[in-house]
């Protein structure tokens, strides 16, 4: 299984190579944000008792972890080609089974999930000053786990929806809610009551917990795993739900 998946994968990488503008987008959008979001971004910190933090602290790693959520439509995206370009029945037919072609396929959208978050993060460094407080593979194991998160999800709606219009707007959709609950346009006890109690019910809410934690408040790998085990349960509960929607599915299987 594990040599098909990764034959498939190797498809993926190929176009992406070719290709990669939807990932460059994903990459530049959020890094030219930064600098227009720093003066709010330091404000919001001085109200939450981070005074003398800088903006970059909570612009960089809310922006990443957005932009990283609207790279769901990519996978959408990748799906969908396939089956319009007649890749995906003839994958069917090969030797590979669904798990193999979905892990493949879930495999190359990991890869580029962890790309898009580590440049973004890097860029934050370079351009604006982004300087964790706190254990630095705290955030690797963060990313790590917040991109199987969003790669799960993503195969979630492609199965679960019978369009590539519809997966996508779902994704926007969803993206922009869990964003705005997870604090990615300011932080959750800014939200009203209502608002900050559902929060927890998103995974960019547990990602961005524990990067404020290594951000603002020198939080090391020990103190952010028990949101990095939310995140993993998030991965494997949208993961069990792909593989049950393409199952039933009849286009896909």
């Amino acid at each position: 299984m594990l040599r098909r998946s990764l034959a498939v994968a190797a498809i993926d990488a190929r176009i992406l190579r070719r290709d990669p503008a939807p990932i460059l987008v994903m990459i530049v959008i959020p890094l030219l944000f930064v600098p227009f979001l720093l003066p709010g971004a330091s404000a919001q910190l001085a109200a939450t008792g981070h005074a003398g933090a800088s903006g970059a602290q909570y612009a960089v790693p809310g922006l990443a972890v957005l932009f990283a959520m609207l790279c769901v439509q990519q996978i959408v995206v990748a799906f969908h080609r396939d089956m319009q370009s007649g890749t995906w029945e003839r994958l069917r037919i090969s030797p590979a089974g669904l798990p193999s072609l979905l892990a493949g396929k879930a495999l190359a959208a990991f890869v580029a999930q962890l790309l898009q978050l580590g440049v973004v993060l890097g860029g934050g460094v370079v351009l604006f000053g982004y300087r964790p407080a706190g254990s630095w593979m705290g955030i690797a194991v963060v990313g790590f786990a917040f991109s199987l998160v969003m790669v799960a999800f993503g195969v979630l709606v492609v199965g679960a929806f019978a369009t590539q219009d519809q997966a996508l707007a779902v994704c926007s959709i969803v993206a922009m809610l869990m964003a705005g609950l997870g604090g990615a346009f300011g932080p959750v006890a800014a939200l009203p009551e209502a608002l900050r109690a559902v929060a927890p019910v998103s995974p960019a809410f547990w990602a961005l917990d524990a990067l404020s934690a290594l951000s603002l408040d020198g939080a090391g790998l020990h103190d952010i795993l028990a949101s990095v085990a939310v995140l993993f349960a998030f991965a494997g509960a949208f993961a069990v739900g792909a593989v049950v929607a393409f199952s039933r599915r009849g286009r896909w299987s």
